[in-house]
């Protein structure tokens, strides 16, 4: 059995190529029931965020064809076979251990440490588990992963050295123009992303922000919740506007009287392109200035657009290049980190290939029991003079011999799991079970784990 990772992310892929690979959070259920369906494919978890899409499987590689996983990711992507090859990376067993556990951590964000990527995580692991496609295997993969990453960023200073893609936007806009007080902002949006710059923005000094949303409801319904958390903060008892909301509608009059826009909506096509601006131009009639930051992938600002004098464009990508900050500090946390991170994985290493025993330990016990079963059945038509509780007492001693009996027998399997430096190879382990009598020939072992059937033939364990 293995673990395997295809994905692309900012680290290796460019934004125009990620951005196709993106999957929708409503669709993800329905690609990882699909691909549940493929041959020799035990598990499935992924993780789609706005830098990285990653398909994280637990497969019996005997039977998995990697072909068929590349075939639908490029269905999905319409990239050609080779193409998915070429733009993708693959890892297996501990390295996708080691990337997972960097990925929660946010030592693999575009903006190192960053803690938004966390709840992504969790909520990944959440919708597979949702769609019975998550195991023990993923289960835990991914739960030690997040456990890891809230220790690190709880004894760490790592969130003091860095930046979710919202406040490094904000960052952005102040080294830009050196204060933000005087500048007016627009926020396109109401998620998760915008809600984080909309309270960015205030604690770095602006005082004018205006959102827009698709449905104009959401934008008025966030504008009065954020004014209502900047009252309570800043002046309890006076009352006092940061936020205001506009109507979609009037996209392009909003963006004439800005100065700074931030742009993160679900939308997979351009919200922001050149018919619009040349509406914004015809408000404005001016040379200002104006700076879009567009944090969303697939892209909602045509980049097309920075061609025109006075605009500036920005993705997630330049962004990204764009911040440095407290890079020396960063770097010790982080080399601190990374040997941590090693320690853990080598703990999950030691679980994973442990777990090569359990079929093994299964049979011992089934074993043990019907001999237990067998005997007291004897006992008690050899002597049927034994009452109730004498059989009660006999079988108790009988079963406390049993599982003394198997104490040796179980750690032995457990140590030769662990101590074989190949996780795929059972050579040494498969003997041992065979002198116990424990193994046929070809013959599939059935675990009940939590519900989840775990099917391994000879040698595949």
């Amino acid at each position: 059995m293995k673990i395997l990772l295809y994905g692309v992310s900012h680290q290796t892929t460019p934004i125009e190529i990620r951005e196709r690979y993106t999957i929708e959070e409503a669709d993800v259920p329905h690609h990882l029931s699909k691909i549940k369906e493929f041959t020799g494919v035990e598990e499935a978890v992924i993780l789609t965020t706005c830098n990285r899409t990653e398909y994280y499987l637990y497969i019996d590689q005997t039977e998995f064809m990697h072909g068929e996983m590349l075939r639908y990711i490029g269905e999905h992507t319409g990239f050609d076979v080779s193409d998915v090859i070429s733009t993708s990376y693959g890892k297996s067993n501990s390295d996708v251990a080691t990337h997972l556990f960097s990925v929660a951590t946010g030592l693999d964000s575009l903006m190192v440490g960053e803690t938004q990527i966390l709840s992504q995580v969790k909520g990944a692991l959440k919708i597979a588990q949702d769609a019975h496609t998550a195991g023990p295997i993923l289960s835990s993969l991914f739960n030690k992963a997040v456990s890891f990453s809230k220790k690190a960023h709880t004894e760490t200073l790592l969130d003091q050295l860095s930046f979710n893609p919202s406040t490094a936007a904000v960052k952005f806009f102040k080294e830009e123009w050196t204060t933000i007080e005087e500048k007016r902002f627009l926020l396109v949006g109401a998620g998760k992303m915008i809600r984080l710059a909309a309270k960015s923005l205030i604690q770095n000094g602006a005082t004018h922000i205006t959102v827009l949303n698709r449905h104009d409801k959401k934008a008025t319904d966030l504008a009065d919740e954020l004014n209502e958390w900047v009252q309570s903060i800043k002046h309890p008892h006076q009352l006092k506007r940061y936020f205001y909301s506009g109507k979609y509608a009037n996209l392009a009059m909003a963006l004439a009287s800005t100065d700074g826009v931030i742009v993160a909506t679900k939308s997979s096509e351009y919200i922001i392109h050149s018919l619009v601006i040349q509406q914004m131009q015809q408000i404005r009639r001016g040379k200002k200035e104006l700076t879009l930051v567009d944090l969303a992938v697939p892209r909602n600002v045509d980049p097309e657009i920075q061609l025109v004098e006075g605009i500036h464009v920005y993705d997630m990508d330049q962004i990204g290049t764009k911040i440095d900050d407290f890079k020396i500090e960063r770097e010790k946390i982080i080399k601190n980190i990374h040997f941590q991170l090693d320690e853990a994985v080598l703990r999950f290493n030691s679980w994973y290939q442990e777990r090569r025993a359990v079929p093994y330990m299964y049979q011992l016990r089934t074993k043990t029991i019907e001999l237990r079963e067998r005997t007291m059945k004897s006992l008690h038509q050899k002597l049927p003079d034994l009452n109730e509780r004498e059989l009660r007492m006999i079988d108790k001693h009988f079963q406390s011999v049993m599982n003394q009996l198997s104490k040796a027998p179980i750690q032995s399997m457990k140590e030769l799991a662990k101590t074989n430096p190949n996780i795929d190879a059972n050579d040494g382990l498969e003997s041992f079970v065979r002198s116990l009598g424990l193994l046929k020939e070809e013959k599939k072992i059935v675990v009940p784990v939590e519900g989840v059937k775990i099917m391994e033939s000879e040698g595949d364990l």
